[in-house]
């Protein structure tokens, strides 16, 4: 059955995305749900620090506080960073199922058959859209199941437009995508820059909640129109122009990408004029050279273009993060000279979970961005790892070892200009958060944010070096899809472990529970070191199979 179509088969191919997406995502609710009930049962505390942090302006960064002592309200706040997440399947998916498939050469034999390049297009996107929708619908059901067994007032109508709205805003970035990728190439250029939108959607949202008047920026990202609707609230639920909005933008785009599509060269791109056209390195055949250093060398230019472009991305963020969060904390001031004129006790209350604005203060609330930008950095070595994965599988190694170059000095160059690459990307973090902070007159300690940058680069490591691991047996789908599952299930240990007060044996298994908290405490060396260690056993693992493996399986 799965053959008969265009449509089956591709959708057939997502039955593994959809079932690792669906229900990673879609656990978190219910966990959250019966975790959340449980704290805010037995402990009155915690249901007063959730109070009065509702009232930190700082948090609006982050997503809009809106009953978060109510468990719906808790998970909408808690969750509002990772569910956009499966924007960035969405984003690869349809990126790799039209550019992709020319780049290999494979849609050109699908078009061979009588089927037409309009239907191919669309019977493929349809599938995309079809596998959202699946996604969307597990996540929807577990959420209203969790609800359920809480005993929580939740409509299985709201339960399921929750899944829908996580939907439609993923199906917009694959749109993007496609629009994108008919500029390019390549599928990674447009992969990557509807990333780099996807992070940017972030920034703008978070300026349009924090800066006064600036709700019109907030506009100008998909992620406004998908927080307006916030089903899980009681009294709240689900904004159908917010919804219909991200389904008009959508189709708009889906219909300009086919229509692109179906009036170019296979293969080929839409010509733009000079000034607006991407520069695409042309691939450069590998030279027989002796030196390692030569290799070395190499492994760096093959990795020259995704750092440079990463690295200005994430430094970008970082910096206007930075001036948001100023700003942010200038409102907070406002707000605690209002409240110590009319209620001095209750402005001693804020106070003490927001800070004076000193140097402290801002470490304490500057640390969350960086767990972030770490998370950043870590899925940066997750696409080194992948590209090492992806050069094996599709034979792009089999010339340069033709070459009199032994098999070890090939990976461990290409792990060497890996690391090169992160310590570029940390580097421009902290040159940005630098400059960003010292021009908006926030007071940082130095020392500590070279060590919080810096500690940013072994967590990378660690995620590369299991990825090369990995790539020693698995196809590079599955590598992704295991580094990816790992990634998000430390950063849920992290951001919701000790509120839950799960074991600590339990927390230490997340590699950003590793990477601490060094703009408040400093940088855990041990740890570090740890991470090191890890990342060289497993690039020690991953050498010896590649030395002995059989490439072409």
């Amino acid at each position: 059955m799965w053959f008969r179509s265009i449509f089956l088969k591709t959708l057939r191919d997502y039955r593994v995305a959809i079932l690792g997406w669906g229900l990673g995502i879609g656990v978190l609710t219910p966990v959250v749900f019966v975790s959340i009930s449980s704290v805010l049962t037995n402990s009155p505390e915690v249901r007063a620090e959730l109070l009065a942090l509702a009232q930190n302006p700082v948090l609006r960064l982050f997503a809009e506080p809106i009953d978060i002592v109510h468990p719906g309200g808790y998970a909408t706040f808690r969750l509002s960073l990772v569910l956009p997440l499966v924007s960035i399947w969405a984003l690869l998916a349809v990126s790799r199922t039209l550019r992709g498939e020319e780049e290999h050469g494979a849609l050109d034999v699908l078009l061979s058959t009588p089927r037409s390049r309009l239907q191919v297009a669309t019977e493929k996107l349809a599938a995309v859209g079809m596998a959202l929708l699946l996604i969307g619908l597990q996540i929807g059901l577990l959420a209203f199941a969790g609800a359920k067994t809480t005993g929580l007032q939740l409509e299985l109508t709201q339960a399921l437009l929750f899944g829908l709205n996580i939907a439609l805003l993923a199906f917009v970035f694959g749109a993007i995508a496609l629009v994108l990728s008919q500029f390019t190439h390549e599928r990674r250029p447009a992969a990557g820059m509807t990333g780099a939108l996807l992070g940017l959607s972030f920034v703008l949202t978070s300026a349009g909640r924090t800066l006064p008047n600036g709700e019109w920026i907030g506009r100008l990202s998909p992620l406004y129109y998908f927080e307006l609707s916030k089903p899980l609230i009681p009294g709240y639920g689900a904004n159908r122009g917010g919804m219909l909005a991200l389904a008009a933008l959508a189709v708009i785009l889906i219909a300009l990408g086919v229509s692109l599509v179906v009036r170019r060269d296979v293969g080929g791109s839409i010509v733009l004029p000079a000034a607006l056209q991407f520069r695409e390195r042309a691939s450069r055949p590998v030279r027989s050279v002796w030196s390692p250093h030569s290799v070395f060398a190499g492994s760096l230019r093959s990795l020259a273009a995704p750092t440079m472009w990463w690295g200005l991305a994430v430094a970008a963020y970082a910096g206007l993060i930075t001036a948001i969060l100023r700003q942010a904390q200038q409102n907070v001031a406002g707000l605690l000279k209002s409240l110590a004129n009319s209620a001095p006790m209750y402005a001693d209350v804020i106070a003490r979970f927001i800070g004076g604005g000193d140097s402290t203060s801002n470490a304490r609330f500057l640390n969350l961005i960086f767990i972030l930008l770490t998370v950043v950095v870590a899925a940066f070595g997750l696409t080194l790892a992948n590209r090492w994965a992806a050069d094996e599988e599709e034979g792009r190694l089999e010339l340069l070892l033709g070459t009199p170059q032994s098999r070890a000095l090939v990976i461990l160059s290409r792990f060497a200009a890996v690391s090169v690459a992160l310590l570029i990307v940390a580097g421009l973090i902290l040159i940005s958060v630098t400059l960003t902070a010292a021009a908006v007159g926030m007071s940082l300690d130095r020392s500590r944010l070279v060590q919080a940058a810096l500690g940013m680069v072994p967590v990378g490591l660690v995620v590369a070096g299991f990825g090369y691991l990995l790539a020693g047996w698995l196809r590079m789908a599955l590598v992704t899809g295991i580094l990816t599952a790992f990634l998000f299930a430390s950063f849920i240990l992290t951001a919701v472990g000790a509120l839950f007060k799960w074991p600590d044996a339990l927390l230490q298994l997340s590699v950003f529970e590793q990477y601490g908290a060094p703009l408040v405490d400093g940088l855990r060396i041990s740890n570090m070191l740890g991470l090191l260690g890890a990342s060289a056993v497993a690039l020690t693992i991953a050498t010896i199979r590649f030395s002995r493996k059989d490439l072409a399986r």
